[in-house]
């Protein structure tokens, strides 16, 4: 396999973090429970939205799942959004020929599971990659099936936290007019 490399150099990533967490850039949970692209125990993993859009979607999703409604959170359960500096090239796991370079489906996310994802992740890093630009698995899972060439409103980032340069926090949102824009799908 040889990746397909795309420059990631726009401002800024963005990271949902539950208000108060003192280390909004810290990536042991995805250690010790592990992510799409990384097994439980086997590395960390930095996970982050190319766009609000993205992150508004995952919010809702986990909302969704834990069954509780945004208007029923008291405001200090509020999630919170960071923004974060990170310039690189990435392993492109979003247009079609990055997608068909990692050898996956045309029509990844869809059908995809961690028994495919993470073997990749691994052997991406492994081979010093510092992370990967890739289709988000929620918006497909809301009804995205078509993916632009622009991966900014659509995308997400994994910084293999092992191998990347360390993100830069830029600042912590304190509003919430990004959780309360409408829903992006769905």
């Amino acid at each position: 396999m040889t990746p397909v490399l795309v420059a990631h150099d726009h401002l800024p990533l963005l990271r949902v973090v539950q208000r108060g967490w003192a280390a909004p850039l810290d990536a042991s949970h995805s250690h010790r429970e592990g992510g799409r692209w990384n097994a439980p125990g086997a590395f960390a993993v930095l996970y982050a939205s190319c766009s609000e859009a993205v992150a508004r979607a995952i919010t809702y999703e986990r909302l969704d799942r834990a069954g509780v409604v945004l208007a029923d959170l008291q405001p200090a359960s509020l999630p919170q959004l960071v923004e974060i500096a990170w310039k690189g090239s990435l392993v492109d796991v979003f247009s079609k020929r990055g997608v068909a370079a990692c050898g996956l489906s045309a029509d990844y996310p869809e059908g995809t599971g961690y028994d495919r994802t993470r073997p990749l992740g691994a052997a991406l890093a492994a081979s010093g990659h510092p992370g990967l630009l890739c289709r988000s698995a929620t918006l497909s899972r809301a009804g995205v099936r078509t993916w632009p060439a622009d991966h900014r409103p659509w995308g997400e980032v994994a910084l293999f936290v092992a191998s990347a340069r360390l993100p830069r926090l830029l600042r912590r949102r304190r509003d919430f007019a990004w959780m309360t824009s409408p829903r992006p799908i769905g």
